[in-house]
């Protein structure tokens, strides 16, 4: 995570373009720049609550997501 946030959107998606092989280099930088934009990249490994409703938002925006689940049926917490 600490990479994501300290690198330019280029430098990300060069790390990452192994893992979609059907997907240039250009559009990968334009996808990363996107979720940039809309604050999809997470600062910490915890998975708050606001973040997991920011999640589903997104979700539900781009047609992924039909209903939202609540927070406590998916997240376990110690």
């Amino acid at each position: 995570m600490d990479y994501v946030h300290s690198s330019s959107d280029a430098e990300v998606a060069k790390a990452i373009l192994k893992q979609f092989p059907d997907t240039s280099l250009n559009d990968l930088t334009s996808v990363i720049k996107r979720y940039r934009s809309i604050d999809a990249w997470p600062k910490t490994t915890k998975f708050s609550k606001e973040s997991f409703d920011h999640l589903q938002k997104i979700m539900k925006a781009s047609g992924e997501l039909d209903s939202e689940v609540d927070y406590e049926k998916l997240i376990y917490e110690k």
